[in-house]
């Protein structure tokens, strides 16, 4: 039962929900992550921070970029259950729909770059 709950205590955290949604079919850098959320890096960073610590999330580093995915082990088969349940359910919701809005420029300009390492600074040149 406490893992039933603490996996809810962390959802109910609109910022670690956010992020989790958007990683659901997706790797991505740290960078994208807090571009697409438009919050500041520091803020994203203590959040995945928290579902990193919950082994909820992982990392790996590619030079100098940190990449971070949903964690696959059967602690988190539950979750992306949960999760996969979400978009429907807030596919009205405006911060959910922005949110997906500006992962999917992110893609798109990523996509148009020859060499395509982590460059975002923020988004604020993404579509703003």
């Amino acid at each position: 039962m406490n893992d039933v709950l603490n996996l809810f205590h962390i959802l109910s955290d609109k910022t670690r929900l956010r992020i989790l949604l958007l990683l659901l079919d997706h790797e991505l850098c740290v960078c994208e992550i807090f571009a697409s959320l438009d919050m500041s890096q520091p803020r994203v960073s203590g959040q995945l921070a928290v579902l990193k610590q919950a082994r909820l999330i992982r990392d790996r580093r590619e030079g100098k970029w940190i990449y971070y995915k949903i964690e696959e082990n059967a602690d988190t088969e539950y979750l992306i259950r949960i999760l996969r349940l979400l978009p429907d359910w807030l596919k009205d919701d405006p911060e959910f729909l922005r949110d997906k809005e500006m992962l999917n420029k992110i893609f798109s300009f990523k996509n148009g770059l020859e060499i395509c390492n982590c460059i975002l600074p923020g988004g604020e040149n993404i579509g703003k």
